[in-house]
């Protein structure tokens, strides 16, 4: 967590050193904080990410600003401004915010009298268990793990080395988490599943004996669920990013360095390939396969297999070429609408004019008939 307090002065040059990057513009400015580009005062470094950005500085009082090396060419409407030009900006400048902000230390606390400890856990070198920590019976914690306040790790559970578990969070019994995982505040991992079956005029809930299983180099959002399995586990794949407020349901295995984002909801048994992306609000039926590398567009809503390497909208979701004419089709039903309307009023003033003609043939083809 950044203090927002440390200040230091830099120059354009020197952080054009810092960053190796190009300068245009006065390299003697300096700045003494960062900030957004729409808010940044002339002391403030900011940055532009792409070209469709560029406007934005219009409006900005920033006078030294990082920027893609793929906006050279607008640059010139702005010469009261020092640029420093970098394959990619906003990673340039959020290092830059690091030494400017730069982090807390890490505190030494070790086990604080405070926190509620089992003598039979283990609890590993250079691990913190912050204040009003819960930590139960037979619980193996790594080391150079932080345990924040209120936490509360359930008998049985397991955690790697390089854990960080923030405030609030709740591991129910024999959750077993990799090392360098981040799980944010008010998570709660391991409830049961929502599971039940129709008994006697009432829902009779099903027993859930599995766990759940997070690999190594996962980061968990703030205030997402992770169900345990019925039997087995449910599977978060190593590398995996999960954003804040996720429902993944029990039995649910999600592959490796899978992108999920807020607000999505995986139902029971949902399995993932490596590489998938899931976009905000996505919803995911129960037994549904993504494969590799499949790309979900927000707002969509799953309900058969998605093989991977392709990108899919809608609901129910479908290729997005696919999608795409459809919606494109359904923004036109007003115009097609009216133009049936005029057909169909031309029709009748055709059928109108020709039933004088139409008369007389339709007689002597009943009189023919009837010889």
């Amino acid at each position: 967590m950044n203090s927002g307090t440390t200040r230091k002065t830099l120059t354009a040059r020197e952080i054009a050193e810092i960053l190796d990057a190009e300068i245009l513009g006065d390299a003697s400015r300096s700045i003494n904080d960062v900030e957004v580009v729409d808010r940044a005062t002339e002391l403030q470094l900011s940055f532009i990410g792409d070209l469709k950005n560029v406007p934005r500085l219009k409006l900005s009082q920033s006078k030294v600003v990082v920027v893609p090396l793929a906006v050279r060419n607008e640059l010139a409407a702005f010469p009261d401004r020092t640029f420093l030009l970098v394959p990619e900006a906003e990673p340039a400048f959020l290092s830059i915010a690091g030494l400017l902000r730069p982090p807390h230390s890490r505190p030494r606390i070790g086990v604080s009298p405070r926190a509620v400890v089992d003598p039979s856990a283990e609890i590993g070198a250079n691990t913190n268990i912050h204040p009003l920590a819960v930590i139960g019976r037979d619980v193996t914690v790594g080391h150079s793990c932080d345990i924040h306040a209120g936490v509360v790790l359930g008998d049985g559970c397991k955690l790697g080395d390089n854990v960080t578990i923030y405030p609030n969070v709740v591991l129910y019994n024999g959750m077993l988490i990799g090392s360098h995982v981040i799980i944010h505040a008010a998570c709660v991992i391991g409830a049961d599943g929502f599971g039940y079956r129709f008994v006697n005029g009432g829902h009779e809930r099903l027993p859930h004996y599995g766990t759940v299983r997070i690999c190594d180099n996962v980061e968990i959002g703030a205030g997402t669920t992770i169900d345990r399995a019925k039997i087995g586990e449910t599977v978060i794949g190593s590398g995996s990013r999960i954003d804040n407020q996720v429902m993944i349901a029990h039995n649910c295995r999600i592959g490796r360095h899978n992108l999920i984002v807020s607000q999505v909801g995986f139902a029971g048994s949902v399995t993932t390939g490596d590489y998938v992306v899931c976009a905000g609000q996505v919803g995911i039926a129960d037994h549904v396969h993504l494969g590799d590398g499949a790309i979900i567009g927000a707002k969509a809503g799953v309900h058969r297999d998605m093989p991977g390497g392709q990108s899919y909208l809608g609901a129910p979701a479908g290729p997005v070429a696919e999608t795409t004419r459809q919606l494109m089709a359904l923004r036109r039903l007003p115009e097609i609408r009216d133009t049936v309307k005029k057909m169909e009023k031309e029709l009748e003033s055709l059928r109108i004019r020709l039933q004088p003609v139409l008369t007389p043939l339709t007689a002597e083809a009943s009189d023919a008939a009837a010889a």
